[in-house]
């Protein structure tokens, strides 16, 4: 019987959990809606253009921050997908892409969705 200490459960648990993420931020580009990322201490609100993977492997996107912490300004973000503790797709309409927009990035090694 597994146990939550299990490390198969928790690899499971966790691709399953990032799966989701990735499907919500995909989600956001298809709908061409922003995406609201919630973290215990802000919110970003963001323009997503890519979701994918770095090359540590973790599951990342690239969007544009319409809104977001007051000492940080308005643009381009790479956001992990694991830190935030909600996303949640908006009804607010998203202006993607931006005009400096190119497909592919440095920043990726697998690419899961992008405009």
């Amino acid at each position: 019987m597994a146990h939550l200490a299990d490390p198969v459960v928790d690899s499971n648990a966790r691709n399953a959990f990032l799966q989701l993420r990735c499907q919500i931020a995909c989600e956001a580009i298809e709908s061409c809606k922003c995406l609201e990322i919630r973290y215990e201490d802000c919110t970003r609100v963001v323009e997503v253009h890519r979701v994918g993977v770095n090359p540590k492997g973790e599951h990342i996107l690239s969007g544009w921050q319409i809104r977001g912490p007051k000492f940080e300004r308005v643009g381009w973000k790479l956001i992990d997908l694991e830190t935030p503790i909600d996303l949640t797709l908006t009804d607010i309409p998203s202006q993607a892409p931006r005009p400096d927009y190119r497909r592919g990035a440095k920043q990726f090694i697998g690419i899961i969705g992008q405009l």
